[in-house]
């Protein structure tokens, strides 16, 4: 298998974009793979989530040369910053550290030239030795969703079944089809991205979540069910909202590893699965 570059979007905060993000990441690794999470959110959950803590100098403040500044920098030169996920856990997890100093990443890009194509000229010269790169991307589109699309070769979005949150995702995915066309990834990538899935996260058993997912009286081509299907993307079993999944993040765990008979563990497993047989 070739190197998946996997892009974890959303169009709104707070769906689950880092809980899947370390979950695949973790579900990979139980394959045998190895994984590079690249944290290129400015909340820097993937931290956190990672059981890891902020790289600091001597004098007390961030180093930024080891978080995903660096990699977003012109003058890059292939030193990775990377940090092992899990080690007393799992084997072959890397991850390479976001948070609030991508904001001055994200103004430098602004004048920086080939700006959209950064990231991925910078992973196409200096290539991670990993089978997959996850990309844990920002909650609202922005520059930085453009230089992930940019080196992506798979988009999956995340999002809770509300009428908002469906939205917001509606335009994700039209900045998804014209991105890609402006960009000309068709044309100047071998594998451009693909949209391989919406991925339902936090579901409660409440009537506007029953609706949106098919459950309730709504006709089906007004749910997500049947939005999705008219469009031809695919729709992954919905996620229920669970305190495990919570604490475990909270804990710098996956949930595997925090509750590995949790049954969401298999959604995670089939998604794990589902990328490795394109």
């Amino acid at each position: 298998m070739k190197q998946r570059r996997i892009a974890i979007m959303s169009n709104s905060g707070g769906v689950g974009k880092t809980t899947l993000a370390v979950n695949l990441a973790y579900q990979f690794a139980r394959k045998k793979k190895t994984v590079a999470l690249l944290g290129c959110d400015p909340n820097g959950s993937l931290t956190l989530f990672c059981g890891l803590d902020d790289p600091i100098k001597e004098d007390g403040s961030l180093d930024f040369d080891k978080t995903m500044y660096s990699v977003l920098s012109s003058d890059f030169k292939g030193n990775y910053p990377l940090f092992k996920a899990w080690p007393n856990s799992v084997d072959g997890v890397d991850a390479i550290l976001g948070g609030l100093v991508l904001t001055d990443a994200v103004n430098r890009l602004s004048v920086t030239d080939r700006s959209e194509y950064l990231l991925a000229d910078h992973l196409d010269d200096y290539p991670l030795p990993h089978d997959i790169v996850i990309f844990d991307c920002p909650g609202t589109i922005e520059q930085l969703h453009t230089c992930v699309l940019a080196a992506a070769t798979d988009v999956i979005v995340t999002l809770k079944p509300e009428d908002k949150d469906i939205d917001a995702v509606a335009k994700l995915i039209q900045w998804f089809f014209d991105k890609r066309k402006k960009l000309r990834l068709d044309k100047l990538r071998e594998h451009p991205p693909v949209l391989r899935g919406i991925l339902p996260n936090g579901f409660k058993d409440r009537a506007m979540h029953r609706d949106n997912m098919g459950l309730g009286k709504l006709p089906k081509e007004e749910t997500l069910v049947g939005i999705m299907e008219e469009m031809e993307i695919e729709l992954f079993p919905k996620i229920k909202d669970a305190a495990d999944i919570a604490n475990a993040g909270a804990h710098g765990l996956p949930l595997g590893i925090f509750r590995p008979g949790n049954q969401t563990n298999k959604v995670y497993e089939k998604i794990a699965a589902r990328l490795m047989e394109e």
